[in-house]
């Protein structure tokens, strides 16, 4: 037994169906007009939804690469004009048969008072760049990496150094203590 119905069946099913243009009264032409006052202005949802995610997406991005890259590239060393002569503290820190380094411009230094004589020469070995001491009960300048020996003027005594300790000019004015270049 069949039934007549009243159904009617959507108009987008009719081209499946075999039947008419497959407009339906509700549907509208995606490609509508546009205002008068948007006619050059390409403005769509998806457009400015792609632009804005965009946007966000590149400021976050700069946002995690400025830290990285800072970190990576180092900063640039400001340029400091050496000094030819400095003061480096008082002549009491060196007491009589000690030895003090100190800091000259980028270089250390120490300082040698040998029984009220006092010299001066680079604090760094020049057999691999470690820093010496005095020794005042062998009156000498020992480098502790690998057992060099210095005279208190820099010159070698024994060892695997290769090169004397650059001379520095030390004197006393008045109880500051002034390094200079030899």
């Amino acid at each position: 037994m069949a039934q007549n119905s009243s159904f009617k069946s959507p108009g987008r099913l009719d081209p499946l169906q075999g039947g008419a243009s497959g407009k339906s009264p509700a549907s509208y032409d995606g490609g509508k007009l546009r205002d008068e006052s948007l006619k050059g202005i390409d403005f769509e949802r998806r457009n400015f939804l792609g632009k804005a995610v965009g946007g966000v997406g590149a400021v976050v991005a700069a946002g995690v690469l400025y830290p990285v890259v800072k970190y990576i590239i180092p900063p640039a060393e400001k340029e400091v004009k050496e000094k030819d002569e400095i003061v480096v503290g008082k002549a009491s820190e060196v007491p009589p048969d000690s030895g003090k380094i100190f800091q000259f411009n980028k270089d250390k230094v120490i300082v040698v008072n040998n029984g009220g004589t006092l010299s001066a020469v680079s604090a760094v070995c020049t057999h691999l760049g470690c820093l010496v001491q005095w020794k005042a009960d062998e009156d000498l300048i020992f480098c502790a990496c690998h057992s060099a020996r210095y005279e208190s003027n820099g010159k070698i005594i024994s060892g695997p150094q290769p090169l004397p300790l650059e001379p520095y000019a030390v004197r006393v004015d008045g109880d500051d203590l002034v390094i200079s270049k030899a």
